[in-house]
């Protein structure tokens, strides 16, 4: 440019083999490789007196990332698409796209704004072909026809045909003028990585146009994401996607590095997906990629994919208590209705309500990491720390048909059915697995999500189940210097003495005496009422039935409580 700027033409004085030509006005040079040509040229300014001096200096020098070895600059006839028109209507169409996280969107506006004409030839000798041939007379002949003509060839014979082929018989193929020659130069690869809305979408009757997602780094902003909407705008006028979701780049937690830059492997690191998968298993894998904040950089090493081992196995645990209780279970003759449940019952479809509403909510912003961890909270605290906790003794020591060991199958096939999938794109083995088990047909990848249901969304077992927790709480700490002091040994060994306010909400529901002894898993609790909350705690008196290991009153000769003597009576 500054040359142009004071009246110096465009000088290119080197062929395609990377040899001078005579433009370049110096007869020793002309065939010369120009990287053979640096101490001639030092010789010729010495003879001359004209060298102010010479100097051998390492420095970084651009390589072709594929062939590696060094690339020449050449100023050469290039052919671009003209953006006029299409940069205005990409820019459009930019903000019908849901960009996540939303700075994608000013990141990708700005570029596109920006951007000059697109250069789509490249002097290589691999890639695909730049469809153009040249007539006899030098000038290029492109026509939409004849690149029709030749995309028909191509894809009968395969993209080799383009070099098999000789110049006379394309000339006859296309019924070019004689003389004319195929051109050299490739298509930038931009075209192609650019194109694949095209080749993926419209040729697939499964999946439609545009795409709900694309996936990339926070580079493509210039690169694939950018390339893909300017030729769909031209190609159908409007963008490829409907999403495009920006990911941070996964880095050493030591070094800060991008594993596929950093020298881990030297240091016996490794950073292949397949190690892992190989090692842990895939649903593991997957499920430490759910578990990371996707928007920002991954901070990575074993230590921390180890970490993910827990929660798995806590969620593969789930799936095996939740089976093992549905044993027997019909849930077409054997369900019990919301009005006939306990109100843990109730209370745990209502927290399954929720989580089931967060995650559909979470997948459909892509929000991976809070499936993760509303799923893992439900499991670790609601259901296994005190739902099941809370109603083993029924699970397994009520009677197989009675009504309460039902609403807790009906709540658990509930939970199961939710989880099992919900967790299915994450878990994808271990979710057909349990699938499997639990007797169901066909896969549970051919399920959709569950719905949230609505007979839980009021939540008035919550309410109150959160006022009996605080009481939970007043009781455990009555009965912890008791165990400590060896009085006894476990909480169902209780005896509690609990004074009530007579306003307090869970005056009723601290009535019924199966449900709180269930709910506090104590042996006895006497209610009296009194103006503060307080628990006072004692050994209880009753002997521990044999049967179910409750501490109750003897209701027969072999020692069984009222309950088990009716259920094996």
């Amino acid at each position: 440019m500054a040359g142009l700027a004071n009246g110096l033409e465009v000088l290119s004085p080197v062929d395609d083999g990377g040899l001078f030509t005579e433009e370049c006005g110096v007869p020793a040079l002309v065939g010369q490789h120009v990287f053979k040509c640096n101490e001639p040229i030092v010789e010729m300014l010495t003879e001359r007196g004209a060298l102010l001096g010479e100097e051998t200096y390492e420095h970084q020098y651009p390589f072709c990332w594929r062939s590696k070895t060094p690339i020449i600059f050449r100023a050469v006839e290039q052919f671009f698409i003209s953006l006029e028109g299409i940069r205005e209507k990409a820019m459009s169409e930019i903000d019908r796209v849901n960009w996540l996280p939303h700075w994608g969107r000013n990141r990708i506006y700005g570029t596109v704004e920006a951007r000059p004409d697109w250069c789509i030839s490249r002097q290589r000798t691999w890639g695909v072909p730049l469809p153009v041939f040249f007539g006899p007379d030098g000038e290029a002949l492109l026509d939409a026809e004849t690149v029709r003509k030749i995309a028909d060839i191509v894809a009968e014979k395969g993209t080799n045909v383009w070099f098999e082929k000789s110049d006379e018989e394309w000339v006859a193929d296309l019924g070019l003028p004689a003389g004319s020659k195929k051109a050299t130069d490739t298509l930038d690869v931009w075209i192609d990585s650019g194109s694949s809305h095209v080749a993926v979408m419209e040729n697939n009757s499964e999946v439609g146009v545009p795409a709900d997602l694309y996936l990339e780094a926070t580079d493509q902003h210039r690169g694939w994401f950018q390339s893909s909407l300017m030729l769909s705008v031209g190609y159908r006028d409007q963008a490829p996607y409907k999403n495009v979701m920006t990911h941070g780049f996964v880095v050493d937690k030591d070094t800060g590095k991008k594993t596929s830059k950093s020298d881990d492997k030297k240091k016996g690191k490794p950073t292949d997906a397949a190690h892992f998968y190989n090692k842990y298993g895939a649903d593991i894998l997957r499920l430490w990629v759910s578990s990371v904040d996707w928007q920002n950089e991954v901070p990575f090493g074993e230590d921390l994919f180890q970490q993910v081992g827990d929660p798995y196995r806590r969620l593969r645990n789930t799936f095996k208590i939740l089976l093992g209780n549905l044993h027997g279970f019909d849930p077409k003759e054997m369900t019990v209705a919301p009005a006939e449940m306990t109100l843990i019952d109730r209370w745990i479809l209502e927290r399954l309500h929720v989580v089931v509403k967060d995650c559909l909510q979470a997948y459909e912003n892509f929000e991976f990491r809070k499936v993760f961890s509303a799923i893992n909270q439900f499991c670790a605290h609601d259901l296994s720390s005190l739902y099941i906790d809370m109603t083993k003794d029924r699970l397994y020591c009520d009677d197989e048909n009675d009504l309460r060991r039902r609403a807790s199958q009906t709540a658990l096939w509930q939970v199961f059915d939710s989880l099992v999938r919900l967790l299915a794109p994450v878990l994808a083995f271990t979710s057909e697995e349990a699938w499997e088990h639990a007797g169901r047909a066909g896969s549970v990848h051919e399920e959709t999500f569950p719905e949230a249901d609505e007979r839980f969304a009021q939540g008035d077992a919550t309410a109150l189940v959160e006022r009996l927790l605080e009481i939970r709480d007043l009781v455990q700490g009555a009965i912890e210097p008791l165990v400590q002091a060896k009085e006894f040994k476990k909480n169902n060994e209780a005896r509690i003495v609990l004074s009530v306010p007579a306003n307090h909400p869970c005056q009723e529901i601290l009535a019924d005496s199966v449900l709180v002894k269930e709910f506090f898993i104590v042996a006895e609790l006497i209610i009296e009422e009194g103006e503060t909350l307080q628990a006072s705690a004692s050994k209880s008196a009753h002997p521990m039935c044999p049967r179910c290991r409750r501490y109750e009153p003897v209701a027969n000769e072999a020692g069984l409580c009222q309950r088990c003597h009716e259920v094996t009576s």
